[in-house]
């Protein structure tokens, strides 16, 4: 046993960029890991997946080709280190050479033992650090989850969102992310987690006239039918009116689902001049502000990558999109059709009612702008109860313990009017209920 070859490999992050720049995913990742300043990588040569091993027994064990069970895993720090310090590291625990580790842990990428039909290795699940929350004078938010990791018995944590790329065996790519949402999901509700093989079959109940597996994606439907099947509602969006609206209505909804860590798919039409590729499923996993102004979105692409940088379009609306499909992959358009929020039940006030009481409310928000000479914005947000209280608990305003000792309800949405970051007035509406006439509270906070 002692002379056994241990299965793992430690070397510079720059020796794996051949085989990271195979595909169009694999390059991205190897460029923001780039960014994240990686240094070193840690390879296992045989790690079991329960996601790919469901898939794995599900599909791939019934072809003929015979598929390995095993995934490889690339781990990745932005220390230098050497094959002898982490055996030593395994054998002897060395406090500081883990302390080290831990500190310089940027993530791990999956490869599959499954290739796309350009023979490049699919990329199982990724969880990769987040681009630094502050951004010059501006703040990055994102959704994240608490990723437990272990390495050979070593304890690792990382908040971030999992990836990765379509399977087009078990899981296009709404499928992809569906997988991506779930985990968000899972840590707000408890709802389970599944395989991509299991969500695609979760989905398919409801039919279409496509082969159910190999799968060639999901209907917007069968995205529904799926988070019924798992006990969760769905929040359509439609942005086919979105012109007529004074307000980037995508900009506003990712702000006012993310404060819950609710993540969003977005329903893209892909445009080459005039060919349009169809459905396209994304998930919005963060965005950039200054002072409550967002300037940029974070996306979970699967055919791009994790955290993938999108600019608004020509109208400064994120109601089109500007990223690697137009700026690498030589798209022309890449247009938000709908918004699909995967929602707890019992928040039945839906994003349309309270919509338009906010809409009135930015248009008070800028006639105060003008009125009193300072910016004054005005922000939509979806709340816990707890969170919110918790939120309530650090500011000072009126009659504070008589509302903090209120019984109010789950889910509350609020309309906040603030100056840069300083909140003014919280107008708090029931967000269990199916009308807005009435808000629970009016809070006026000390500026």
């Amino acid at each position: 046993m002692g002379d056994k070859q241990p299965q793992y490999l430690v070397s510079s992050f720059d020796s794996w960029t051949e085989q990271l720049q195979e595909s169009n995913v694999g390059n991205y990742l190897h460029g923001y890991l780039s960014y994240l300043k990686a240094k070193s990588a840690l390879f296992e040569e045989k790690y079991i997946d329960k996601d790919f091993l469901i898939d794995y027994s599900n599909y791939y064990a019934r072809s003929f080709k015979n598929y390995n069970k095993f995934t490889n895993r690339l781990h990745f720090f932005s220390e230098s280190f050497s094959e002898e310090e982490i055996k030593n590291l395994i054998e002897t625990g060395n406090a500081k050479t883990y302390e080290k580790l831990s500190r310089s842990y940027l993530g791990f990428i999956v490869l599959k033992p499954i290739e796309d039909r350009n023979g490049c290795r699919l990329i199982g699940r990724t969880i990769l650090k987040t681009y630094p929350t502050p951004d010059g004078g501006d703040t990055r938010f994102f959704v994240t989850v608490k990723n437990k990791i272990s390495l050979f018995g070593m304890p690792l944590e990382i908040e971030s969102l999992p990836f990765q790329t379509q399977d087009g065996g078990v899981g296009a790519c709404a499928s992809t992310a569906c997988w991506i949402c779930q985990y968000p999901l899972g840590e707000k509700f408890g709802v389970p987690r599944y395989s991509l093989y299991e969500v695609t079959n979760k989905s398919i109940v409801f039919p279409n006239t496509n082969r159910n597996f190999p799968s060639s994606g999901l209907t917007m439907w069968q995205i529904k039918a799926y988070y019924n099947s798992i006990g969760l509602d769905t929040e359509f969006i439609d942005l086919d009116d979105v012109q007529t609206i004074p307000s980037d209505i995508v900009a506003d909804a990712v702000k006012a689902y993310s404060n819950m860590k609710l993540p969003i798919i977005a329903g893209l039409n892909i445009k080459d001049g005039d060919k349009t590729f169809g459905f396209h499923a994304a998930v919005i996993s963060g965005y950039r502000h200054k002072d409550g102004s967002i300037k940029e979105l974070y996306v979970h692409d699967d055919q791009i990558g994790t955290y993938s940088r999108v600019s608004p379009g020509h109208s400064g609306k994120f109601n089109k999109w500007v990223n690697e499909w137009t700026t690498k992959y030589g798209k022309t358009e890449l247009i938000v059709e709908k918004l699909m929020v995967p929602i707890y039940p019992k928040i039945r006030l839906k994003f349309g009612t309270i919509y338009s009481t906010f809409l009135e409310s930015k248009a008070h928000a800028q006639d105060l702008t003008e009125r009193l000479g300072i910016e004054i914005h005005s922000d939509m947000l979806l709340f816990e109860l707890n969170d919110y209280k918790q939120y309530l608990w650090n500011q000072n305003f009126e009659y504070k313990s008589d509302i903090l000792c209120d019984s109010l309800p789950r889910f509350l949405w609020v309309i906040r009017l603030q100056h840069r970051n300083l909140p003014i007035i919280d107008t708090v509406y029931d967000g269990t209920s199916i009308h807005a006439k009435s808000p629970q509270h009016i809070i006026k906070f000390q500026v």
